[in-house]
């Protein structure tokens, strides 16, 4: 009989299915396939006990399994799924790192972003990326962000780029509404652009 509180790992100990931490499982069948041949009648019945009970010997073979540190096999594995992802995830990243650099990859009105320490925010995946993470609650404040990274906001500049019909000046007076411009020097509170921008440049 094994009391848990954790029914979820308590499955995955014994499945052998691909998945992180399989090697370890596979150790875990192992042992309980020569344990179950031994004799037919052997049977592993599995307990839930919240850990809210607070119950005392359960809490102690707590403390002692997660101070266990135990060794799958004679190497260091390796080969896990979790360290294959992980090693393909860096691999990914190094290299986008590096051709990100290229203006000519990035786009040339690709907005570079700063860290508070002043270095560029460097593109990732973790949680979504630094935009998603921060804007990915609402998905019309991640399309203006969208949007003004990447200079496609229906602006003076925007339409003088793209040859559009419309006004390129600023309603502050300033000869080009450019992102820069609309982002750093415009105060134009009646601007239809001013609070998305405001907002954003503050959240960044």
């Amino acid at each position: 009989m094994v009391f848990t509180d954790s029914m979820g790992s308590a499955h995955r100990a014994v499945d052998p299915s691909v998945h992180s931490g399989r090697a370890f499982s596979l150790s875990v069948c192992c042992a309980l396939q020569e344990w179950f041949e031994a004799d037919d009648l052997r049977h592993i019945t599995f307990v839930y006990v919240p850990s809210a009970l607070r119950w005392d010997i359960h809490g102690e073979a707590h403390k002692y399994v997660t101070k266990l540190k135990v060794r799958v096999g004679r190497r260091k594995t390796d080969n896990s799924i979790d360290v294959l992802r992980s090693r393909a995830a860096h691999s990914v990243l190094d290299s986008w790192s590096s051709t990100f650099q290229d203006p000519t990859y990035r786009g040339s009105e690709f907005l570079e972003l700063q860290q508070p320490d002043g270095q560029p925010i460097q593109p990732s995946y973790l949680n979504g990326g630094p935009s998603l993470s921060t804007f990915g609650h609402s998905i019309i404040e991640f399309a203006h962000v969208c949007r003004c990274i990447t200079g496609h906001v229906p602006i003076g500049a925007y339409y003088c780029r793209f040859k559009i019909n419309e006004p390129h000046s600023c309603t502050c007076g300033a000869a080009l509404q450019s992102r820069q411009h609309v982002l750093f020097r415009c105060r134009d509170r009646y601007s239809v652009h001013y609070p998305v921008f405001s907002g954003i440049l503050h959240r960044l």
